[in-house]
């Protein structure tokens, strides 16, 4: 009895962990070994992006944390296969992999039907 007791109280921790760590997501295809790691931090507040411009380094693997304040958002960021929510009061992290020079819109937009818009929360990466 004790033994089964101990197995389920492991499981059960496992699966709590698991449940309550924050969510992530990513787009790192052919990213090689090795390539220059760039945290950025990004926050949802009040409509806005903040930063609503980020600059990173072509070549580099870049952890995009962002946080949204006072509503739930949702993200979408061009050139990239990031889609996805970020609850109020939450953190979500992004990865992605920089191979090409430009300029990549992110923001919260709204679906019709198959096709998407911009909401009005609109930034954009740069990378150099």
């Amino acid at each position: 009895m004790y033994k089964l007791a101990k197995i389920m109280l492991v499981a059960f921790s496992i699966i709590f962990v698991g449940c309550a760590s924050s969510p992530s997501y990513t787009s790192l295809k052919g990213m090689p070994a090795d390539v220059p790691l760039q945290t950025v931090e990004l926050t949802g507040d009040n409509c806005e992006w903040i930063p609503s411009t980020i600059k990173v380094e072509k070549g580099s693997h870049v952890i995009l944390k962002i946080k949204s304040v006072d509503w739930d958002y949702n993200f979408r960021m061009k050139g990239y296969d990031l889609q996805f929510e970020i609850p109020k009061g939450e953190t979500v992290t992004a990865e992605f992999y920089t191979p090409d020079k430009g300029e990549f819109e992110f923001g919260c937009y709204i679906e019709e039907g198959l096709r998407y818009t911009w909401g009005g929360m609109v930034g954009k990466v740069i990378v150099e």
